[in-house]
């Protein structure tokens, strides 16, 4: 009763004084969720509206690795209504050292489906979507479209350009988080009102860059940026004004530093400015990532959400004598192949293979197992692509998932 006193006063202190709060708020919380949120109705920016905000936010993160797992920890636990997860991933044991939503046991397992029930088990108050996507020039606007804001936990730029694109088109806020090694930065992009990301990263060469699989990560950078992420994400839900918005904030924790810096839209910017250009050349349906298991790892990504038959791909693979199934779950499979690659495949069409020699061995294997075993494709012409340019017997695929 003390902390609903409390609730009340903030909402006196707003203006709502003497009203029925079902005349005020379109819902109210249960008792169950007014005790799991009191340390934070408390707080005077957040109070019992905030947290009714809270309650019907959309909120989508895009990479759930070290930036992604930590800030949906927070949405989950700080009760936004809805969570969108988007990963194409699976649970690899170097992941452990600093991505706290997964365990040992999930090893294998698409990284949306662990995360999506590790939220739920800790707050059951809550939705949440996991999608085992690619994110995409193809389906970049639809995964941020009818969301309120959304949260970077990618690891690259390429993926954020595309993220910076579709954020600005649909206009939905944008909060950037990056870090490595031991510092990290943050900012807010507000479509039309702030710089984008193209303005103040515009022209880097992703070629040239380190990732953390060369020069490491330590953990409490990543949470440093995380937190300051989902501080930016819940300002815009309440209805208040970012604090990072038009400014980057530097962060390095081996010099203990914290700098702010002023950044200005660039007149000329390719996405945002009068010199808009097209990027959709740049899109790729197959690229490479850091090695795994001591070999060059390739990422397959189909124009559109596949949606497969799991049950059709697991007796494919079991069914198969070069085969052999590691880890079944709902959203994907992982298993080895003789040759000592391994191999996952998510519902949506995405497949990782580790330990693969080159991009035409990779697309043998998509065609061997998605194409010609699920019959997903009925043949008709010929794309353009290197898939179909490989110099070997096989059909001509329709509704090709590479054009």
């Amino acid at each position: 009763m003390v902390m609903k006193k409390m609730a009340d006063l903030n909402l006196e202190k707003s203006g709502a004084a003497e009203k029925n709060l079902a005349t005020v708020l379109p819902h109210s919380l249960s008792d169950e969720e007014f005790e799991f949120y009191s340390r934070q109705i408390v707080l005077p920016h957040i109070g019992y509206d905030g947290q009714i905000k809270l309650k019907h936010a959309r909120i989508c993160i895009v990479g759930l690795g070290g930036l992604g797992s930590p800030a949906a920890l927070q949405l989950a636990s700080m009760g936004v209504g809805h969570i969108r997860l988007v990963d194409h991933d699976v649970v690899e044991i170097s992941n452990l050292q600093r991505q706290y939503i997964y365990s040992a046991k999930y090893l294998g397992y698409p990284k949306v489906e662990v995360a999506a029930k590790r939220l739920k088990e800790l707050n059951p108050n809550i939705n949440v979507e996991p999608l085992p996507l690619s994110l995409s020039h193809w389906n970049a606007e639809e995964i941020v479209r009818d969301m309120d804001v959304i949260v970077d936990g990618l690891d690259h730029i390429g993926p954020r350009r595309v993220l910076n694109r579709a954020c600005l088109k649909t206009g939905v806020p944008y909060v950037y988080g990056a870090a490595i090694m031991t510092f990290g930065n943050v900012s807010t992009i507000i479509p039309r009102e702030t710089p984008c990301l193209e303005c103040f990263l515009g022209g880097i060469n992703e070629d040239v860059l380190p990732t953390c699989a060369t020069v490491g990560v330590h953990p409490a950078i990543l949470n440093i940026v995380a937190s300051i992420e989902v501080s930016e994400a819940v300002r815009i839900v309440l209805g208040k004004k970012p604090l990072l918005a038009s400014k980057l904030l530097y962060c390095d924790i081996s010099e203990m530093s914290f700098e702010i810096i002023q950044i200005s839209k660039v007149e000329n910017c390719p996405v945002c400015g009068l010199n808009n250009i097209d990027f959709s050349h740049e899109a790729e349906n197959i690229f490479e990532v850091c090695g795994r298991e001591g070999g060059r790892t390739f990422i397959v990504t189909p124009k559109k959400n596949l949606n497969l038959e799991m049950d059709r791909l697991v007796n494919l693979i079991n069914n198969s004598r070069d085969f052999h199934i590691e880890v079944k779950a709902n959203l994907g499979v992982t298993f080895t192949s003789k040759s000592g690659g391994k191999i996952s495949i998510l519902k949506s069409g995405v497949m990782i293979v580790a330990n693969a020699s080159s991009k035409e061995e990779v697309h043998h294997l998509y065609d061997e197992i998605v194409i010609r075993g699920l019959g997903s494709s009925v043949c008709k012409s010929v794309c353009k692509t290197d898939h179909c340019r490989i110099p070997y017997d096989r059909g001509t695929v329709a509704n090709c998932p590479f054009v």
